[in-house]
């Protein structure tokens, strides 16, 4: 019998090893507890609102190309949306909008890009120690901050943001523009992805929890599972699971995201003429919109996790309800779905305790985007760290979705 490739976990991190896997030969076997694929990025059919939702909104920018080749690769770049390389940013408070492109930044913030450089920022410098005394803190780099780091200002690691910026604002028109899965997340990744492997002959099982690693051992709810001389295995899982089944994994905090989608009775168009817009002043942080439904993220979202989901609507709705041609007073059917640890808190010491892929089972490896990366924890680390495991088990250095 050849090889196994036993994948644990169909979040983004395990579909992207599964199908390397597949696609270079392997027989591979993905388990995954949930009974579906996608983890964080996946769509799905809200009762609430009788339509389809993401479970959070995610844009992809042109220097995701990891995340951009993997979707290309299964098919699911169809779904794609690219548009301007353009940000729109609107106050609340004052009304004023105003746009962030590659090219014509507001004045000062090129100087302020290149100062952020990755030289001369010490390892443990706050964003907020860089930047808390420059006039684009609060409309500019606090929203940035937060929904590049989902991390606070006040503790977000300035090197890691200063590292994104530069690969985004500084490498052109192509690396800066952005990307909308127009038609869900799962259509995007999870769906292609699944009949990749299925077309590839992979075996699929969803609603099986790994419990247990043995030295030779995959130990499910359902059952063992050996692992054979060749067999190699990839543990795709959140860091509280891995922790779990590596106690020898170092602790890592975690910060939380509020998500929340409201249906509105008309098409909804947002000030600024793209279908994603910046706020500032506001408890609202981004909103994008398809067709009727507005969706609204809050990342670094704190305590208002542990707020009741109606009150949290209720004081979004009426923020957001004067872009919208709707009246605060009315709030539109909603659905708040709450991310406790949606990503890891990317400050410094929590950087430097991100492990890399290897454990310490030879054919054991790791994949997620909490793992070492020049990434926060986003759909391209993700995917790049399930092809950097899926590099390592298979000893395949030349492996790529290209």
């Amino acid at each position: 019998m050849s090889p196994t490739l036993h994948v644990i976990g169909a979040g983004l991190a395990g579909l992207s090893a599964a199908v390397a896997a597949a696609r270079d030969g392997w027989r591979v076997a993905l388990h995954e507890a949930a009974p579906m694929a996608g983890g964080r990025c996946r769509s799905f059919r809200c009762h609430l609102l009788d339509r389809a939702l993401d479970n959070g909104s995610h844009l992809l920018l042109g220097a995701n190309r990891n995340a951009l080749a993997f979707a290309a690769a299964v098919g699911g770049g169809e779904t794609l949306a690219v548009l301007p390389p353009r940000f729109p940013f609107l106050d609340v408070k004052t009304h004023r909008l105003w746009e962030v492109r590659p090219g014509r930044l507001p004045a000062g913030v090129w100087q302020t890009i290149r100062a952020l450089g990755l030289t001369g920022i010490p390892h443990g410098q706050s964003v907020a120690n860089r930047l808390g005394k420059t006039s684009a803190f609060a409309h500019l780099w606090k929203p940035l901050c937060e929904a590049i780091l989902n991390t606070p200002p006040e503790q977000a690691s300035a090197q890691l943001l200063a590292r994104v910026l530069r690969t985004v604002f500084l490498g052109g028109h192509a690396a800066a523009r952005p990307h909308v899965a127009a038609a869900g997340l799962s259509a995007l990744f999870s769906a292609p992805a699944e009949a990749t492997l299925a077309a590839h002959g992979a075996s699929l099982r969803y609603g099986r929890r790994l419990t247990a690693i043995g030295p030779h051992v995959l130990e499910f709810d359902n059952g063992p599972v050996p692992i054979r001389d060749g067999d190699r295995a990839v543990l795709a899982v959140p860091p509280w699971v891995a922790s779990q089944l590596l106690p020898a994994l170092p602790p890592l905090a975690t910060s939380s995201i509020v998500n929340l989608h409201f249906r509105l009775d008309h098409t909804a168009i947002l000030p600024g003429g793209m279908p994603f817009l910046a706020l500032v002043e506001s408890l609202a942080q981004w909103l994008f919109v398809r067709e009727d439904v507005v969706s609204v993220t809050i990342s670094a979202a704190g305590s208002l996790v542990d707020r009741p989901a109606a009150a949290i609507a209720q004081q979004v709705w009426q923020e957001i309800a004067p872009l919208l041609q709707g009246a605060p007073q009315h709030l539109p059917p909603f659905r708040v779905i709450k991310e406790r640890r949606a990503t890891l808190a990317h400050t410094p010491a929590i950087l430097r305790r991100r492990p890399g892929p290897a454990t310490h089972l030879e054919w054991l490896f790791l994949a997620g985007d909490w793992l070492s990366a020049p990434w926060p924890c986003t759909m391209e680390a993700a995917v790049a760290s399930g092809l950097s495991a899926a590099r390592l088990a298979l000893g395949r250095d030349d492996m790529s979705f290209a």
